[in-house]
């Protein structure tokens, strides 16, 4: 049985006004058609719905009976559809960004407050998670954009480079005396490095920068957090090797020394979206409200961050043959 809600408001209208001609006039059709949707619907539901003479209509029993089943069949639907209209407005509304957490904690906050003077607080949820993590949340459509550090190879996905990430160096302590504020990657080999772990973009970055040069990364310590890294520079356990944007929580602390690295590597960080499929009007405003953050990064830090350029970021490195081990 396939029987439209127009085909019920048709019945409905006929069973209030009795009159084929008035009923054709009020829904906008001609009485031919009206009589055509009638009999359709009497065909499809096996039993006659109105009693026709040349001088009136009326209804059967069994129509009466079940316009009133139709009455709330109609009204169900009219209520679930404003339900799903209302739900589709609220999921306009709302917006997700998969971040890696580096960049989630510099550039999102502006770009999250901005998009709420504007659009009256908007839901907005935030996916602070690893480069893979974020790409996996915008393919399974749990993110409108990510914030991502290495370009993904998905032919779904595009990428749009906003600026650059030098790697700097954060010591504190006995080590804050012995680096230099310029120091090079050679200096580094011997020096107890702290870096994120291996599933990082940061460490495929850095590790990449040493395969160049034939040796493998080996840091003393790794860790998953930011924060745990800043905790061990602070008590002179070693020096910290990052991009300057994941840097950057750490620099409020006092008695830690920056150092940049001359010839380390940089970080590509880009958006990321679907190539199928047109982003809303929130995830468009969003996107260029982290275009504008990025560009008052840069002209706050210049020389740390860069500008984009149209070169392809980096692809992680496979392990190299001869190991330069940290104390």
């Amino acid at each position: 049985m396939n029987i439209a809600p127009r085909q019920l408001r048709m019945f409905l209208a006929l069973a209030e006004s009795l009159n084929f001609s008035k009923t054709a006039e009020q829904l906008f059709m001609t009485q031919p058609s009206l009589s055509k949707a009638i009999r359709d619907l009497e065909e499809a539901l096996g039993l006659p719905l109105f009693e026709r003479t040349t001088r009136s209509v009326q209804l059967t029993a069994g129509g009466s009976r079940l316009a009133a089943i139709a009455r709330a069949v109609v009204g169900e639907y009219d209520a679930g559809l404003q339900r799903m209209l209302s739900s589709a407005e609220r999921e306009a509304r709302h917006i997700g960004i998969a971040s890696l957490p580096s960049l989630a904690h510099v550039i999102l906050p502006q770009v999250c407050a901005a998009l709420e003077r504007r659009y009256h607080l908007p839901q907005i949820t935030v996916h602070d998670c690893s480069n893979d993590a974020c790409i996996q949340r915008l393919l399974n459509y749990q993110a409108d954009f990510a914030l991502a550090s290495v370009a993904p190879s998905h032919p779904d996905l595009k990428y749009e480079e906003v600026l650059r990430d030098r790697f700097v160096l954060l010591s504190c302590g006995p080590w804050r005396q012995r680096l230099k504020p310029t120091m090079h990657l050679d200096d580094l080999v011997d020096l107890p490095l702290i870096s994120m772990t291996d599933a990082s973009t940061a460490m495929r970055y850095i590790s990449a920068a040493y395969l160049q040069r034939g040796v493998e990364f080996r840091p003393k310590m790794q860790f998953d957090q930011v924060g745990t890294i800043a905790g061990f520079v602070k008590k002179g356990l070693g020096i910290a090797v990052l991009p300057y944007l994941g840097m950057m929580p750490m620099l409020c602390l006092r008695g830690l020394r920056l150092s940049e690295i001359a010839d380390g590597p940089v970080r590509s960080v880009g958006i990321v979206t679907r190539r199928l499929g047109a982003p809303t009007s929130v995830a468009l405003a969003a996107m260029e409200e982290v275009k504008a953050t990025t560009q008052g990064l840069m002209a706050r830090h210049p020389g740390w961050i860069l500008p984009p350029i149209s070169a392809p970021c980096p692809s992680p490195a496979p392990r190299p043959p001869r190991p330069a081990a940290a104390p």
